[in-house]
């Protein structure tokens, strides 16, 4: 994976961040990583991918 160099804030609803706090935690990884991992994952199903 590529450094991670830059940041990116975003707002979500309460809801949101609990569901991906749980789902970061049962993955082991922080919420941060995990977002990182869809949001490569959409870009790739788009066929916007650039893995590095």
């Amino acid at each position: 994976m590529a450094k991670i160099d830059a940041q990116l804030g975003i707002r979500v609803t309460k809801d949101l961040k609990e569901r991906l706090t749980a789902q970061a935690k049962g993955e082991m990884k922080s919420v941060s990583a995990l977002v990182v991992q869809v949001v490569e994952a959409y870009l790739e199903s788009m066929g916007n991918g650039r893995r590095e």
